[in-house]
């Protein structure tokens, strides 16, 4: 118990410590509003039986652990979708009766000790009935400056993603630069060896052909304005590359593919499904009948779905200079925001990857 507070307190220490700045901030300006309105039952309230320190040390800790519960616990989970709308406002409420229970019981004890201690055995507090309105409003004020840290950190937060990524964005670009050779060098380059090649061998012919149509189109000359492809471009490219790498392996890789394409007018980011299925060769084991490499596509006209699962491959793994998993991510988040959903899933034998993008109807 006691190593797992301080592990927590070690991993929050920020956080804790700008709640309660914040806390004092609150606790100061009610003071500060009370002493102007009554600067002798300010004195008084803020002080009560037990010290001015004591009190305001009780509640700098009670506004933390309220706060950080509702920002931390609530809020900022039903926002990035960790948690259901419907789960943050019963889990809300509970806390807040938890809360009322232990703050009216306070104000009670607190009200019949006063009437003890005075004289005319009447109490200076607020009524019981005014001081239930009080809480609740106190409530209301907690729960708005809950609402608006939150609102604040997540902005902070989306601002450092967009950061990260155009950074991502921008190193890649520029590894891409150092290493690009001129595309239309390329292009005739291999134009030249399958016209020299097609009277020898027309396999090795159409493979210089395909190669050539792959690297044009990772090049961007289908891409939209809005920066997205035609899914049918999208998988054909995609259907070159499981070519490729077949003839690579004289059709010894165990694959099984299948689509159900609806709606074929559907656009996404081109080469996240080319790069997850150039991943699957690069490190996986595709020679076992038993665990083929499984491709599943399916479009509709307001969603698409993507599945991809293989075996692990076993010894030294092919360096990569894609992407990587990780800032797909980033980019169909950046593009589709809560639209897309993007999982990994792995374990010691097989490795499986799921893309669900949903469209606006």
């Amino acid at each position: 118990m006691l190593k797992g507070t301080l592990n927590f307190l070690r991993a929050n220490y920020k956080r804790l410590a700008l709640l309660a700045l914040f806390s004092l901030v609150i606790y100061g300006s009610f003071l500060l509003l009370s002493y102007v309105t009554n600067p002798a039952q300010t004195a008084r309230v803020f002080a009560g039986r037990t010290g001015f320190f004591f009190n305001t040390l009780i509640f700098v800790i009670e506004s933390v652990i309220t706060h950080y519960i509702l920002i931390f616990g609530l809020i900022l989970p039903v926002m990035r979708k960790q948690r259901s709308f419907r789960s943050a406002v019963m889990i809300g409420l509970l806390f807040f009766l938890i809360k009322f229970a232990y703050d009216h019981t306070f104000f009670l004890m607190e009200r019949a000790a006063q009437a003890r201690e005075m004289a005319d055995s009447t109490p200076a507090a607020l009524p019981e009935d005014k001081m239930k309105w009080v809480l609740i409003m106190s409530y209301v004020f907690i729960l708005i400056a809950s609402f608006s840290v939150a609102l604040l950190i997540e902005w902070v937060h989306k601002g450092r993603e967009r950061i990260m990524l155009e950074k991502d964005k921008t190193e890649a670009e520029l590894k891409a630069l150092k290493h690009q050779i001129n595309p239309h060098f390329l292009f005739n380059s291999l134009s030249f060896i399958y016209g020299k090649v097609i009277k020898l061998d027309k396999e090795t012919a159409d493979s210089i052909l395909m190669l050539a149509n792959i690297m044009r189109y990772a090049l961007g000359k289908n891409t939209r304005i809005d920066g997205t492809v035609n899914i049918m471009d999208e998988l054909e490219h995609m259907k070159n590359v499981i070519e490729i790498n077949q003839r690579r392996h004289n059709h010894q890789l165990n694959i099984r593919y299948d689509e159900q394409i609806d709606d074929q007018s559907t656009s996404i980011v081109p080469l996240v499904l080319i790069t997850l299925v150039e991943n699957a060769f690069k490190h996986g084991d595709l020679h076992d009948p038993a665990h083929p490499l499984r491709i599943r596509i399916n479009t509709c006209v307001d969603e698409l779905t993507f599945d991809i699962s293989n075996k692990k491959g076993k010894g030294l793994k092919e360096l990569s200079n894609g992407i990587g998993l990780h800032n797909i991510g980033q980019q169909l988040n950046l593009t589709y925001g809560n639209r897309s959903a993007f999982f990994v899933d792995e374990d010691e034998t097989h490795f499986n990857v799921a893309l669900k993008i949903t469209f606006p109807v």
